[in-house]
């Protein structure tokens, strides 16, 4: 039997996923609040003890940020008006 496989998940942080989306910190965890990019997961979870280190540690899978960069793409390449066509120019 052929199982089909999921693709390898990979969690990136958060200096890779400002680099990748060229957006600032505050404006990644704005557009998360209001629903508008893949929210992140925290890589601890609770602690047992409660007077141990509680990690606030988080990351998004690259997944889900890939698919927000091509959805990007796609809503410009779709009819978004606000730039015009590239002209082609013979040199």
């Amino acid at each position: 039997m052929d199982k089909k496989q999921s693709p390898q998940k990979r969690f990136i942080r958060l200096p890779e996923v400002l680099t990748r989306t060229g957006y600032g910190r505050t404006t990644i965890y704005r557009k998360m609040e209001d629903g508008s990019f893949p929210r992140s997961v925290k890589l601890e979870g609770p602690p047992i003890d409660p007077e141990a280190f509680d990690s606030k540690a988080v990351a998004w899978i690259e997944d889900e940020v890939e698919q927000w960069i091509e959805s990007r793409i796609e809503e410009r390449d779709l009819g978004s008006t606000d730039v015009p066509p590239r002209q082609n120019i013979e040199r």
